[in-house]
């Protein structure tokens, strides 16, 4: 394969996912929409079967939900101002590089999964969780370097705990494998740059261009996806020699019954009793633990609770828990996607099965029962449609090239 589709294949797909995830679920649940988007494109662009792909798409979603417990609205504030605009773009770019740091050491260790015992999975886990916190309070919380504003509505901000949670994971995996690292930074240059470019188009937009776009901000989002994509996609082509890791051996699937109690579980937990500023950490922590142990959990939480996630969304902005007949629907696309997931084939088909579940919600909130539409929504969504038939193209003219050299054992 040519390296162009290394490069726009996970780009796209971030791209949109992060587009998504700006309109249908802010915060670190959102974020996992291209976090297991941008996964399970590299789980197909490196030929990787169903097993590692369950893991990619948990791991890939849980480690770029990490990064959504920043907060970057007011920096994002600072760098459209005139005489704010280099230091807010400074913020912005240090808060993208930590952002595809973290994810990058998780998606690696899923990557090398055979070279990582449970006993690594779990102190490493257990040195981020730590930095998080030590950085958190060292740092953020005293407000020593600070790229919120400090007197008006003051965020409490969480990038240098998440900085030193990675670099301590990323230490503890150097000595068994390189990979988690080369994604780390590969995450680092690609994230960083992509929130700093896109940062700095919309703040030359606004100030010189206002008239020729209504929604700079989403362009910014786009550019972000984009330069973090292709950053791992990069990554993944110069790894792409090295053999795929041993099959792991059949796991029995849990019940469907208990896949669901988990994932309400998880909900539940992040919004109701995880202490602390960053609560998602420990939450995903316990996911990638439960992700460790079942390939078919994995499923569950990279695709099943991603989905859940925006559907609740939806609800609470557009007010449709008033009404009934959408929690019943809510309760029926997540449990028919838990058991389509748990009886698909392939790594496509979840692939496409999130990305249609997330535009349609985003289509349902630009115009379905109080959304209030809009043209400038019709650009967007038209924007995100043209996206998602891309992913679906390359992903499916991708499947089919990875079939057919199955086929001839090659």
């Amino acid at each position: 394969m040519s390296l162009w589709l290394w490069l726009v294949f996970p780009a796209v797909t971030m791209s949109l996912g992060w587009g998504l995830r700006g309109y249908i679920g802010g915060g670190p649940l959102g974020a996992m929409i291209p976090g297991a988007m941008v996964a399970l494109a590299l789980a197909l662009l490196l030929n990787r079967d169903e097993d590692d792909a369950a893991l990619l798409a948990a791991f890939g979603a849980v480690g770029v939900g990490f990064g959504g417990q920043e907060t970057y609205g007011q920096t994002v504030g600072y760098s459209i101002a005139a005489n704010t605009m280099w230091f807010g773009l400074a913020g912005l770019g240090l808060k993208g590089a930590v952002w595809g740091l973290l994810g990058g050491v998780t998606l690696g260790v899923a990557l090398e999964h055979d070279r990582y015992t449970r006993r690594h999975l779990w102190t490493g886990l257990a040195l981020m969780i730590f930095g998080t916190w030590l950085g958190w309070i060292t740092i953020n919380r005293p407000k020593l370097i600070y790229f919120s504003n400090r007197y008006e509505l003051p965020r409490e901000e969480l990038w240098a705990g998440l900085l030193l949670g990675a670099l301590l994971w990323i230490a503890w995996t150097w000595p068994v494998s390189r990979t988690p690292a080369r994604f780390a930074i590969t995450g680092f240059v690609g994230g960083g740059f992509g929130f700093w470019f896109g940062g700095l188009l919309q703040s030359l937009g606004r100030q010189f261009a206002p008239l020729l776009m209504k929604d700079y901000w989403k362009l910014m989002e786009f550019t972000f996806g984009a330069c973090f994509g292709a950053a791992w996609g990069l990554c993944a082509y110069r790894m792409r020699r090295q053999s795929n890791p041993t099959p792991m051996a059949p796991q029995s699937a849990p019940n469907l019954f208990l896949a669901l109690l988990c994932i309400a579980a998880a909900a539940v937990a992040i919004s109701e009793k995880m202490p602390g500023r960053f609560d998602y950490t420990l939450l995903g922590a316990v996911l990638l633990a439960v992700a460790w142990e079942s390939r078919a959990l994995a499923w569950q939480i990279g695709i099943t609770m991603t989905t859940c996630a925006f559907l609740i969304d939806l609800g609470e902005n557009r007010k449709l828990f008033t009404v009934p007949v959408y929690w019943l629907c809510v309760v029926a696309i997540v449990a028919a996607t838990a058991w389509w997931i748990s009886k698909r084939r392939g790594v496509v088909q979840p692939l496409l099965l999130l990305t249609a579940l997330s535009v349609g919600d985003s289509l349902m909130k630009s115009f379905g029962p109080n959304s209030g539409g809009g043209r400038m929504q019709f650009g967007v969504q038209g924007t995100f449609v043209l996206m998602a038939i891309a992913v679906a193209w390359l992903g499916g003219r991708l499947g089919q090239r990875l079939d057919k050299r199955v086929a001839f054992g090659d």
